[in-house]
């Protein structure tokens, strides 16, 4: 089932599932049926992700908890009635499978090579299954940035990443640290401020991997004012400020049109971005809001408003990353109240979590624009950003000639021409175009003949 179906199947067999515990589930807090099972869907995916053992729960001194096992047991003996399967239990019952030697050994045999991208993401069953899955052969990549580990509400580990070398003992560890997308005043900005956003250190071992990472050095990066801040005096005249700071660089041409800007928010509820987008609207700049969960191409002359979510592994010419005056802090609710039971193995403080993720989530958020970055706040943002935003141009008192005189690449709704570049490996360039794929390398060239895959995917800079 997709979540949709699993929703669905939840409402109509409501009563049996969270009938028996209604009485303490309501008393939580949860009021109606789609509430419910929406709370109770992130719950039980959680629960999967960390392989808790509902009868634990179910065992729990805690009525709530006791009560989150009993109905995930029930839910997951209609599983079984129905053979059906959601997407967290196909994990669980892999999972389950290759507890047992010889299934493993099979399985094994038949994946030789593993390669994993996002590791960050992953969660701790999806490492269990990678790593029985790996023990026939040993043959196991994995590719991650811990700075960009922002999916913790969604059971994903960056502990994962961190500790792969000491899973994995002998494993080559290669880092990448350079960035093709960023001009090199936003590589540094967001460099130094992400060292200082947060004490990365623990006394067991750190929360992430010391880095530093560098811009592209053969690439021309003019010298122009790349990091800007943008200061209102509540959210919609950020948004009017923004604006009128848009429609410079279109009017002196440095852009072709507002769809090659975003706005980065951290909701996209009416409450948050409404406010932005009627200042837009004032400033006479076009804008659009993109909901939860819709991602879709970036057609039309309007500038983009997103979330930091749902920007990660996008990128933009300009973008406005807007609010920094609050705290902004995700406290994973989900995950604080079910920390008791999370398996063994180095976990960040519960106190802490809140500030590590917002700090990798405005990193996500920093990185997404390849020529200029754009801060807004409400009077002074909060001292979270202080580093970013005292080195940060003031608009509209920056020199705003050497600004007028970059031009910003083109509209976003451009037709992609038949031959273009699909990724970049230091010199290593690789070109696609219909039926071949050429491969250079300075400047020599290699042919591989060979039917082209009906998908490609872009390998961006920063991911």
């Amino acid at each position: 089932m997709d979540e949709g179906e699993q929703h669905l199947l939840l409402h109509q067999e409501f009563d049996a599932i969270f009938g028996p515990d209604w009485e303490i589930l309501s008393g939580r807090g949860w009021r109606d049926g789609v509430h419910t099972v929406a709370e109770a869907a992130r719950y039980f995916d959680r629960i999967c992700d960390e392989m808790i053992d509902p009868g634990v729960l179910a065992g729990s001194e805690r009525p709530f908890i006791a009560a989150l096992g009993r109905c995930l047991r029930r839910y997951r003996d209609l599983l079984l009635e129905t053979n059906t399967l959601d997407f967290a239990h196909m994990q669980v019952w892999a999972e389950r499978m290759l507890r047992d030697g010889d299934v493993a050994a099979r399985a094994g045999e038949a994946v030789r090579h593993l390669m994993v991208d996002e590791f960050q993401d992953t969660s701790r069953i999806q490492l269990r299954i990678l790593s029985r899955l790996a023990e026939t052969h040993g043959n196991i990549a994995v590719v991650g940035d811990d700075n960009q580990s922002i999916y913790r509400f969604r059971g994903a580990s960056v502990a994962n990443l961190l500790e792969f070398p000491r899973r994995f003992p002998g494993c080559l560890v290669v880092e990448l640290t350079t960035n093709y997308r960023a001009h090199c005043g936003i590589v540094a900005a967001v460099g130094r401020w992400m060292d200082n956003a947060a004490d990365w250190n623990a006394e067991s071992q750190p929360f992430r991997y010391a880095k530093d990472i560098v811009p592209n050095a053969p690439h021309t990066h003019p010298d122009y004012p790349a990091v800007i801040a943008v200061q209102g005096l509540d959210a919609r005249d950020e948004g009017l400020r923004l604006g009128e700071l848009l429609r410079f660089l279109k009017c002196n041409g440095v852009i072709a049109g507002y769809g090659q800007a975003a706005l980065l928010l951290h909701s996209v509820k009416d409450a948050v971005s409404g406010p932005y987008l009627d200042g837009l609207e004032k400033a006479g700049v076009p804008a659009r809001c993109e909901p939860a969960g819709h991602v879709r191409v970036h057609a039309g002359d309007e500038m983009l408003v997103t979330t930091i979510h749902q920007a990660k592994g996008r990128e933009w010419d300009l973008v406005a990353v807007g609010s920094l005056n609050g705290a902004d802090l995700d406290t994973d609710r989900v995950g604080r109240n079910l920390t008791e039971f999370f398996g063994e193995g180095p976990q960040e403080p519960v106190e802490r979590v809140a500030e590590l993720d917002q700090a990798r989530r405005h990193y996500v958020a920093f990185t997404r624009a390849r020529h200029l970055l754009l801060l807004t706040a409400t009077g002074q943002p909060h001292s979270r950003f202080n580093d970013i935003w005292k080195g940060a141009a003031r608009w509209p008192e920056l020199d705003r000639d050497s600004l007028a005189r970059q031009r910003f690449g083109t509209a976003r709704n451009q037709p992609v021409p038949p031959l273009f570049e699909i990724g970049h490996l230091n010199q290593l360039v690789v070109r696609v175009s219909p039926g071949r794929v050429a491969v250079q390398s300075e400047g020599d060239s290699t042919l591989i003949k060979g039917r082209r895959r009906p998908r490609t995917h872009r390998l961006s800079s920063g991911k």
